[in-house]
Order: structure tokens, then C-alpha cells, then sequence
């Protein structure tokens, strides 16, 4: 089974609203993929959800971490790349995906997204993940 790394903008998108990330994320929840989370993503996770153009109080914010952390395969990450110094958060995802030998990571992010891949890893946006995979039309 495939391995995927979401950035912080496509989980968000995915649990807040329609389109390709959600599709990509319900695609998570019935097995068909297996979703990678490392701690430093979660607390960057964590940290987003708490902007106020969320709207979350601070209580509201768990039940969002339990449903990442039940769908989630949790990465131990031993790696601190360095590949975008214009945006030293992003490497976060690098890290993750190369220790947890993922085969995509889905993002928005121009930064990654430059990248088109690093160590073997596609970084994709959501659109085009779902086409490379034939999930876009004909689901899969």
C-alpha cells in the first residue's frame, strides 16, 4: 500500500471542506492509502488549528487530533533535512516521508511543491496525486 505525507494546509482543507483533499483523506480513512504523521507535524497541526480564522476555541481542537491520530501511521523521525531554507517549517514533511519511506508527499505548498521530489519521494499537488493514481475519475 502506498505511503503519503499530507502538509499542514491539505489535512486542514481535508477535514474543514470538499474537494480534492478531502477525497484524498475519505481515500485514507477506508485503507486504500496509509497516512504518515510525525510529532512536529502534529504540533505544526496544532498550531494552525489555533489561528483565529479557524475559529476554534482551544477545546474544540482535540477531536481533530484524534481523527489524524486514528488514521495515522505514526513516524518516529530521525532526519532533519535541510532542503528549504526559504521555509525551514516544510522540512518537517521531508523528514517524515524519508523516514517513513513514503511514496508521496500531497501538498500546496510552492516551496515542496519546486522540489518535485526529493530522495525518491513525488511531492504533489492534491489534484494531481489523485490523477497519477487513477483515484480522479474512476476512483480507486
Amino acid at each position: 500500500m502506498k505511503k503519503v505525507v499530507l502538509d499542514t494546509n491539505v489535512t486542514i482543507s481535508a477535514l474543514f471542506w470538499k474537494g480534492h483533499p478531502r477525497v484524498i483523506y475519505d481515500l485514507i480513512r477506508d485503507g486504500k492509502f496509509i497516512m504518515l504523521l510525525s510529532a512536529e507535524m502534529e504540533k505544526e497541526f496544532i498550531r494552525v488549528l489555533g489561528y483565529t480564522k479557524f475559529g476554534l476555541a482551544p477545546r474544540e481542537i482535540p477531536p481533530f487530533i484524534r481523527d489524524l491520530r486514528m488514521h495515522s501511521t505514526f513516524i518516529e523521525t530521525g532526519s532533519r533535512i535541510i532542503a528549504i531554507p526559504a521555509d525551514p517549517t516544510d522540512n518537517i514533511f521531508l523528514d517524515c516521508a524519508v523516514d517513513g519511506k513514503a511514496d508521496y508527499i500531497i501538498s500546496g505548498d510552492k516551496h515542496l511543491l519546486d522540489l518535485y521530489s526529493y530522495n525518491g519521494v513525488q511531492i504533489l499537488k492534491s489534484r494531481e496525486f489523485l490523477i497519477k493514481e487513477g483515484c480522479f475519475i474512476e476512483g480507486c
